[in-house]
């Protein structure tokens, strides 16, 4: 393997740095940070809406398995993007199992430069259901949403409140409110770096 030029091809921010790192010497120093908001609801039988492209969807393994054990009654739906379907689909055996085996009620995929199928966000995908989206709010469900700070928490929050405004029949600022009332009610919670 061409270790050069697998270091060169790794672009996230933490796996990045780690391959820059050179010598059996070398040392990183990491830290937890912990988000005591971004919590699965009390209430189990409460659905659960998930949102993580890349390795944002780290902790929606944890969320999964811990509610499979709890035995949730609640449905959980995920959404998972990345650029590439064959290199990119993080943890896509899980993923599928989850799905025979009814832990997952849906899993929603969007990717963005795979050449073979049209290119898609998971803002995209979001607008693209946003009729169930908007039932699972109504509903109850709790939304999640963890990655990017910078792009798609921002994108993902506008295509929330576009959803809202079609599908709920309100204009765009009481889209805004509402989508701002999830937040405050902490149904809408966010780890985004």
């Amino acid at each position: 393997m061409d270790y050069e030029l697998e270091r060169k091809r790794r672009t996230g921010a933490a796996s990045g740095f780690l391959a820059s790192l050179q010598g059996e010497q070398a040392r990183a120093r990491v830290f937890v940070e912990q988000n005591e908001r971004f919590r699965l609801p009390a209430d189990t039988s409460r659905d659960v809406i998930m949102i993580g492209p890349g390795t944002g969807v780290a902790p929606f393994r944890g969320f999964v398995q811990h509610r499979e054990a709890q035995g949730a009654t609640g449905r959980n739906w995920l959404f998972f993007g990345a650029r590439h379907f064959q290199s990119e689909f993080l943890y896509q055996a899980e993923w599928q199992d989850a799905v025979k085996r009814g832990v997952l009620s849906r899993c929603d995929l969007a990717f963005s430069r795979d050449r073979s199928i049209p290119r898609e966000y998971v803002q995209d995908r979001l607008r693209r259901v946003g009729k169930d989206l908007y039932a699972w709010l109504e509903n109850g469900a709790y939304l999640y949403v963890c990655g990017d700070a910078e792009q798609m928490a921002p994108d993902v929050n506008a295509a929330l409140i576009d959803i809202v405004m079609k599908h709920g029949g309100t204009s765009r600022d009481d889209a805004g409110d509402c989508v701002r009332r999830l937040a405050d009610d902490r149904r809408y919670l966010r780890d985004v770096y």
